[in-house]
């Protein structure tokens, strides 16, 4: 049986990522993030996404005048927390810790680094 292909538009991309719509017609443009056209729409493919948010997993700039969101994949976090991937993929999945899946299976999930700050900042008021 063969796997569904999932197709994003921009403004989905932008939704997931946290990258403005412009910015992402420009990623694929300078063909940082790969797209094929359907018609006159651009999609993004699942499996393009992913390989683009793994590429700058970690790094503080996309290009020299534009912040980007850097991303955090559970196990990274794991590491910065001093956890188990487990307890990151429970504190994501109720919603403790704030992040999204790129795609099915459980290391597909990326988190912001103002969500993991937000995240250490709320434990550390309530742990004093």
């Amino acid at each position: 049986m063969q796997e569904e292909n999932v197709l994003y538009t921009i403004k989905e991309v932008s939704e997931l990522v946290g990258i403005s719509e412009s910015e992402i017609i420009r990623m694929v443009m300078l063909k940082k993030l790969p797209a094929i056209r359907v018609g006159k729409a651009i999609r993004i493919k699942e499996e393009d996404l992913e390989k683009f948010l793994d590429s700058f997993v970690g790094e503080e700039e996309v290009s020299a005048n534009h912040k980007a969101p850097v991303l955090y994949t559970a196990e990274q976090v794991a590491k910065i927390l001093q956890l188990s991937v487990d307890n990151v993929w429970n504190l994501l999945k109720t919603g403790k810790l704030k992040g999204f899946k790129v795609r099915e299976g459980r290391s597909s999930w990326r988190i912001p680094s103002d969500s993991l700050e937000e995240f250490i900042k709320t434990r550390t008021k309530t742990s004093v």
